[in-house]
């Protein structure tokens, strides 16, 4: 049911590509909620989004600059003069070197969004267009197979407005894990995607899952080379139990992809989407009772037996409960034993499968 407002303003995504529009339309929510607004009601449309809040454009407005001016304050605080890279301001901010493979976006980004938040200062929309980075959107990039996208000298161009907004959505919206083993980068990107209505609330609850950890880990963890036991490693360690327990019963997708960069060769490596309810639901439930030995076992599965963890991530997402036998015969064999309750609770979970 749409959420009625006694005034009401609508703001639209541009309709480019579902996952550049998703950034974008977080970027709004962040922008609206700082601009004051107490209601907002997020609506998929086909590739695009709606947003109805209570605010006008003016409020929206300064919002947005508000939370452009604290990312850049943020890259500034990180910020490094980097001599390989000309004396360019870098950081580790995820609009900087944090999230992009491509070393050209790491200042650029930040000094096109100082231009938006200018224009915006000045009272001006910014016009302008920028060139789309493959982190936002993953099949503008010439690494992409030639349907997907433009290639090569034909880079896709979007207007500085909504590149802006979506690196706001990005920033405070979009958890990522970036791991470093060698000469060899991996950045994996889970954009979380209502398939219906969403309120205020729930969105706000987004920001835990992005907030709960750093995004960087020690190379010993070579699991998180793999996208799906990354996500796993993430909302296992996430202290976000009030964003898992908004989201349970509630129909998200989660749009993952993985960005590759070994030497100086680029890729954009194993997009996929997947139903993130039951890996939330199911993580919540096991916290709920066990929360020490929940952690202890699954992280043990992750360390030892990868396999595991894997078989174990398919019967949740699958509903395959023979996963679960697979996942605590494969790590009893390396000496990871789960507790009685967490035993308890898996057998109840298949029961209801």
């Amino acid at each position: 049911m749409v959420q009625e407002f006694k005034e009401s303003e609508t703001f639209k995504t541009p309709g480019i590509d579902p996952i550049f529009d998703l950034y974008v339309a977080y970027g709004y929510v962040e922008s609206l909620v700082r601009g004051g607004a107490k209601e907002i009601t997020l609506t998929p449309k086909g590739i695009s989004y709606s947003l109805q809040t209570d605010i006008p454009e003016e409020e929206f407005r300064r919002g947005l600059t508000d939370a452009l001016e604290e990312m850049l304050a943020l890259h500034v605080a990180l910020a490094r003069h980097s001599p390989r890279e000309g004396g360019k301001l870098v950081s580790d901010a995820d609009f900087s070197a944090g999230a992009n493979i491509n070393n050209v976006y790491w200042d650029s980004i930040p000094r096109n969004l100082k231009k938006a938040k200018e224009r915006l200062e000045a009272g001006k929309l910014p016009h302008d267009t920028v060139t789309m980075p493959i982190t936002l959107m993953p099949s503008a990039g010439k690494y992409m197979p030639k349907h997907f996208g433009a290639q090569g000298g034909n880079p896709i161009k979007v207007d500085l407005l909504n590149y802006a907004l979506a690196w706001v959505g990005f920033h405070y919206y979009t958890p990522y894990v970036k791991y470093t083993k060698g000469d060899t980068t991996w950045v994996h990107i889970y954009q979380i995607a209502p398939a219906e209505e969403v309120d205020m609330i729930s969105l706000l609850s987004l920001k835990d899952l992005k907030m709960a950890l750093p995004h960087y880990y020690e190379n010993s963890l070579d699991f998180l080379t793999n996208r799906r036991l990354a996500l796993l490693y993430h909302l296992l360690h996430s202290e976000s139990i009030g964003a898992l327990e908004a989201f349970t019963k509630r129909e998200f997708m989660i749009r993952s992809y993985t960005l590759e960069k070994s030497g100086n060769n680029q890729a954009v490596r194993s997009f996929g989407e997947e139903e993130i309810g039951r890996l939330m639901d199911f993580l919540y439930e096991l916290k709920r009772r066990d929360f020490y030995h929940t952690v202890r076992f699954i992280e043990g599965l992750l360390r030892e037996t990868t396999e595991g963890a894997l078989a174990m991530i398919d019967a949740i997402m699958n509903e395959r409960p023979e996963g679960f036998y697979t996942a605590i015969n494969l790590g009893w064999k390396k000496g990871v034993i789960p507790s009685q309750e967490i035993i308890t609770t898996l057998g109840e979970i298949i029961n209801e499968t």
